[in-house]
């Protein structure tokens, strides 16, 4: 595969990080007690709800894959949840060293409380975008998150 050739430079990376901090700023994510769409509750838990809500139950070790968190952050994530009574954990039991987290009834009702505030966002937001340009937005989102991805692979961060 032929790799595009690099154009870096130091203005231009001032540039996208003056950008990127423009969206994180302007989406409310540097509160750290509430969601960008306003619940009483941090990014974090928000996400660990919404992975949560997609499935029955969940490896812990997965759960922290899937939200790109190391698995004592997220074992302190499950425990926030444990002690809101929103999840139960057991032991998983095709492998006894691990843990299977899932939603309880509680925990179920704030996930769908938050999936429904969240997606009230993201609609308030494409309103404000073009039709015609909602595609190049998805396709420039994807390849930010590969160079993302890339980039901490490769010790970039």
């Amino acid at each position: 595969m032929l790799r595009e050739p690099r154009c870096e430079s130091h203005i231009e990376a001032e540039a996208l990080r003056r950008s990127f901090h423009t969206v994180i700023r302007g989406f409310g994510m540097l509160d750290s007690a509430t969601t960008p769409c306003g619940q009483p509750m941090p990014i974090s838990l928000a996400h660990a709800l919404m992975e949560l809500l997609a499935r029955s139950t969940i490896r812990q070790g997965d759960l922290a894959a899937a939200l790109g968190l190391s698995k004592s952050a997220t074992s302190r994530l499950v425990g926030q949840m444990e002690r809101r009574r929103w999840v139960e954990r057991a032991i998983d039991e095709t492998d006894r060293r691990a843990w299977r987290v899932g939603l309880n009834a509680t925990g179920k009702r704030v996930a769908e409380q938050v999936n429904a505030a969240s997606l009230r966002r993201f609609t308030a937001m494409l309103e404000g975008i073009p039709c015609d340009k909602r595609e190049a937005i998805y396709r420039s989102l994807d390849v930010l998150s590969q160079a993302i991805s890339a980039s901490t692979q490769s010790g970039g961060q």
